[in-house]
């Protein structure tokens, strides 16, 4: 289900109109967050917040759609800023609903050119290929701090059987396993 919501500032009657999927009591508290923190979106907003407090604002349910499209949301939500800006009362400065901005289409279209994926270098290839087949990392087992510390390197062996501990245990030896 899709909520409407206004955000009103009492003071002055002016309102952020927008849409949320999830919980407007939700959507409520992260505009309080922003709000405090003083980088929300909408510096309009932001200095009325900051002069009447947050005390005057309140979150109001304009309209529930229940199965809607993408379109039918966007429409609705236009319909709502639409109803607001008669009136000279809305918050938002962009009037274009739930599309990202003509400078982010830009930068992803100019991204995508650019990038060519996630490719790995041919020593990582060989190293996860390795990796798969069950081959230690690094030449051995992993080894504690206070083991390298005190010498103590197990054989690709003992490591293959369960590392240092295993041996000790199979073994009854306390020495230290070259």
């Amino acid at each position: 289900m899709v909520t409407i919501y206004a955000l009103i500032c009492r003071a002055n009657d002016m309102a952020y109109v927008g849409s949320t999927k999830g919980k407007p009591a939700k959507r409520m508290r992260e505009h309080r967050c922003l709000l405090n923190q003083g980088i929300h979106k909408v510096p309009r907003m932001q200095s009325d917040w900051q002069s009447y407090g947050s005390d005057q604002f309140m979150i109001v349910n304009l309209e529930s759609l229940n199965n809607s499209t993408l379109e039918i949301r966007r429409f609705s939500e236009l319909k709502w800023m639409d109803k607001f800006a008669e009136k000279d009362k809305l918050y938002n400065e962009h009037r274009i609903s739930m599309r990202p901005t003509d400078e982010a289409i830009r930068k992803g279209v100019a991204n995508s050119r650019t990038s060519i994926g996630n490719r790995w270098s041919p020593e990582t290839n060989e190293k996860r290929r390795m990796a798969q087949l069950g081959k230690p990392k690094g030449h051995g087992a992993k080894i504690s701090a206070t083991k390298k510390m005190l010498g103590q390197r197990p054989s690709l062996e003992a490591a293959r059987q369960g590392g240092i501990a295993a041996c000790k245990k199979r073994y009854g030896t306390g020495d230290e396993i070259v």
